[in-house]
């Protein structure tokens, strides 16, 4: 298996579930953007935000399947803990350039860091569903 499989593996299986999300979020921030008469800045936000949300995931199971190869599980943890605060200082850093220029609206694009959480928990609750229908089915 090549190196990156598992994390390839994994989006691929959350993929239609994110694009889902962000596309209902990016429907709705145009109609608002509409509404409120051409302000751009809101999708330009939600896209900015979409593709953070994205890389902060694919950054995680990079990490994620680094740990794994640690020779112990301390090295392991203290390897997850620095990818960790490593992330979230550039998240904090892409959000901040998010606010201090003006054609990026912050808050449309903090709400979709959210959606990899939500669209995991939308994935795992239709494979629950799943495996319901298929006992009942025998």
């Amino acid at each position: 298996m090549k190196k990156d499989q598992i994390i390839y593996d994994e989006m691929r299986s959350l993929s239609p579930y994110y694009l889902t999300l962000s596309g209902i979020y990016l429907a709705i921030v145009t109609i608002v953007c509409c509404a409120l008469g051409g302000n751009y800045s809101l999708p330009i936000g939600a896209v900015y935000g979409i593709v953070l949300g994205a890389l902060n995931f694919f950054l995680l199971g990079r990490a994620a399947q680094a740990a794994i190869t640690k020779q112990t599980s301390k090295s392991a943890q203290t390897y997850m803990n620095i990818m960790y605060c490593l992330r979230y200082l550039g998240l904090f850093a892409l959000l901040t350039v998010a606010a201090l220029v003006p054609f990026i609206n912050l808050i449309a694009a903090v709400i979709p860091l959210f959606f990899v959480r939500i669209a995991i928990t939308i994935r795992e609750i239709i494979k629950e569903r799943a495996k319901r229908s298929d006992k009942k089915e025998e």
